[in-house]
């Protein structure tokens, strides 16, 4: 996936896995040729034995807990946004898996992506571009944006470097690591507040950007442009 042109956040979205493990797997791959280090020998695993057992008896004698309770999967929330010349939605926030009904009513309608658009450039005078996710490209979605809006439809599978608003996400991930929010609901203000507060210089680099883009990969002959941006 990554020799495709992936880059490590879309593995790490596509897989449901950490972008921390995703690198791992990817330096290991490079280096010997598989994706997990070796597997621990007897002498290790006695070692870890022995761990435990002293773990246990320390918890026994002092009659208080060294163990942590943990999630083993953090709990996520999907959030959605599109932009274009002078034209940004609100940001949608998402709990749980998005389908095509959900894809329909709670993200395209509720955005109003399209009013916003048609208020900006007119009736069929622009072009919706979305990736490949299912949801987008089932027969209903389409149908219904069809009879709406001019889609950019197939869009090239494998090609998060095609797409301005995968940039987007990486600079609103910059901006939010040094936050610590306490909850969910703190975490969606703090998020929120990101999103409206961007500059629209910003996003109009971003839109501009996809002339570029295009002339790259068309000078590259279909390669990978991640390198570029």
């Amino acid at each position: 996936m990554h020799n495709q042109g992936k880059s490590i956040r879309e593995i790490s979205r596509e897989l449901k896995i950490g972008t921390k493990k995703v690198r791992v797997w990817i330096k290991n791959w490079n280096s010997e040729g598989r994706l997990c280090n070796k597997k621990r020998g007897r002498k290790r695993k006695k070692i870890c034995n022995q761990l435990k057992y002293f773990v246990e008896q320390e918890t026994k004698l002092h009659r208080s807990s060294v163990f942590i309770e943990k999630k083993k999967f953090e709990k996520k929330i999907m959030i959605w946004g599109a932009i274009a010349h002078d034209v940004q939605t609100d940001l949608i926030i998402i709990n749980g898996t998005v389908n095509t009904e959900c894809y329909i009513h709670d993200i395209i309608k509720k955005s109003n992506v399209i009013q916003l658009a048609n208020s900006e450039y007119g009736e069929f005078k622009w072009i919706f571009q979305q990736d490949g996710a299912r949801p987008h490209t089932s027969k209903k979605t389409l149908t219904y944006l069809k009879q709406r809006c001019n889609v950019l439809d197939p869009w090239p599978p494998n090609s998060p470097d095609l797409n301005p608003i995968e940039n987007l996400w990486s600079i609103m991930d910059t901006k939010l690591k040094n936050c610590n929010p306490k909850n969910e609901e703190e975490f969606i203000k703090i998020i929120t507040n990101v999103w409206d507060t961007l500059s629209w210089k910003t996003l109009e680099n971003l839109v501009i950007s996809m002339y570029k883009r295009i002339d790259l990969v068309i000078e590259r002959e279909g390669e990978s442009i991640n390198s570029f941006y």
